[in-house]
């Protein structure tokens, strides 16, 4: 789900929309929706959008409530537009190359949660796996290298019954303070390559070839800490995981405008499913407990690497665009995608977690809207979003909500634009198995400040 889900970046006017360019068209970012705005554009043209993100987590465990801010800079998109117009030709109006960078998503973030849970411990499902699996000490170190182990090596976990491999912890009945941290960093930015032609200035079609690439990183801190005086010998443990994800991947995207009268267009875009052929995980970990009496272990996972392929899904987007004069217009788009056909491939068999994931997912209901206003040279805009819960049968929330505003200065071969975005996203957050422990209440809310500055010639 983080590389399916899409929430389209790029430049300021993009934004200001709501993104709901489909039907619009002549801006560098609907290439990355609908290539057939491409064929809009009647001059060639440069864009680059810095842009200033904000993240804000609330969450809520156990009647607790943190929250957590991360900042960061980045780019929106980069672009360069290529207008030909050809001669001798009634029908070609004109032609157009672009090729540059969109984001698409930014996985920049930091979450804390922290509770009092008398109920369970992490240990608690780590001892509950062990006893169900009838392990050996061997067994574990084998099986569980990045996890369960480390508790084991550490004396978090030991054997109870040796005969009948029975396995125990300090606190199977909780007692303890659990605190977690996860900060999270990287992006989606998907490296395009676009074609659009204008037929009439009545149809205009265009073709993208995309190349996206992902880079995601993750640092998870994991900590309880006793609070029961009925818990002997244990003190407190901390687990700490990284996990860094690589890869890049290639879809095509096709789409079309139709123009029926100067006041309408109507556009459709399909995308094929992005085939990521080299994704690489690494990842490690290591754990640290502490006794009575100050006694201290520690233990440290091996290097782990995986390669394998990621399959994400097909999406169509259906738009409509109403023109009102020179002096503004009103969007919108509708974006069909279904998560449940998103693949994992590789050497190993991938068959059960295929099937996971055609049961947990679904095809929400993605809506986009926005509109533009003129004042002479200047621009006022404004956008929403509905991004639905990607997940079937209620099992989660998930729902992203979008709002944006925007302003805009046209000159002859110069505009600047400015847009604000917020975003929101509630979905229920486990520390571990969700029968031992209660979900932990998330709210994501970002804002994002992104400016464009662009050069016609």
């Amino acid at each position: 789900m983080r590389y399916s889900r899409i929430l389209y970046g790029g430049t300021a006017r993009f934004q200001g929309l709501g993104g709901a360019f489909g039907a619009v068209g002549a801006d560098f970012s609907a290439i990355a929706t609908n290539p057939a705005g491409l064929g809009l554009y009647s001059s060639s043209e440069f864009t680059f959008s810095p842009l200033l993100r904000m993240s804000n987590t609330l969450s809520n465990y156990n009647g607790e409530t943190n929250r957590d801010n991360r900042f960061n800079a980045g780019m929106g998109d980069l672009g360069l537009v290529f207008n030909i117009k050809p001669k001798n030709s009634t029908s070609l109006r004109n032609f157009n190359f672009a090729f540059g960078m969109n984001r698409q998503n930014n996985f920049s973030n930091r979450v804390v949660i922290e509770g009092v849970n008398n109920k369970s411990s992490l240990l608690t499902q780590y001892v509950g796996i062990l006893n169900n699996d009838y392990l050996t000490p061997n067994d574990i170190n084998d099986r569980y290298g990045f996890d369960i182990s480390l508790a084991y090596n550490t004396d978090l976990i030991f054997l109870k019954d040796s005969a009948n491999r029975i396995y125990a912890n300090d606190a199977p009945n909780g007692g303890v303070i659990q605190r977690k941290t996860i900060r999270t960093s990287g992006s989606i930015n998907e490296f395009d390559f676009a074609f659009g032609a204008n037929l009439n200035d009545r149809f205009y079609f265009g073709v993208t070839i995309g190349i996206p690439v992902i880079r995601y990183y993750e640092t998870s801190n994991y900590e309880e800490f006793k609070n029961d005086t009925s818990v002997h010998y244990f003190q407190s443990m901390r687990y700490n995981q990284e996990l860094q994800t690589q890869g890049s991947g290639l879809n095509l995207k096709l789409g079309i405008i139709y123009r029926p009268a100067d006041w309408v267009r109507i556009g459709a875009a399909v995308h094929t499913p992005t085939y990521y052929g080299n994704m690489r995980d690494n990842w490690n970990s290591s754990m640290d407990a502490e006794f009575d009496y100050s006694i201290t272990n520690s233990s440290s996972s091996p290097l782990g690497t995986y390669d394998y392929e990621l399959t994400t899904p097909f999406r169509a987007i259906g738009s409509v665009a109403f023109i009102i004069g020179k002096i503004g217009l009103i969007s919108g788009e509708y974006e069909y995608v279904d998560y449940s056909q998103s693949e994992f491939s590789a050497d190993d068999d991938f068959s059960d977690i295929n099937r996971e994931i055609q049961h947990k997912y679904g095809s929400p209901v993605n809506f986009r809207f926005g509109t533009e206003w003129r004042i002479q040279n200047f621009l006022v805009r404004g956008g929403a979003g509905y991004y639905g819960s990607p997940y079937k049968n209620s099992i989660n929330t998930g729902e992203i909500y979008t709002g944006s505003l925007g302003l805009g200065y046209r000159a002859k071969h110069f505009f600047f634009d400015l847009a604000y975005q917020w975003s929101q996203m509630k979905e229920d957050y486990y520390l571990y198995d969700p029968s031992l422990v209660n979900a932990t209440n998330l709210t994501s809310t970002t804002n994002t400040l992104t400016a464009t500055l662009g050069v016609r010639f």
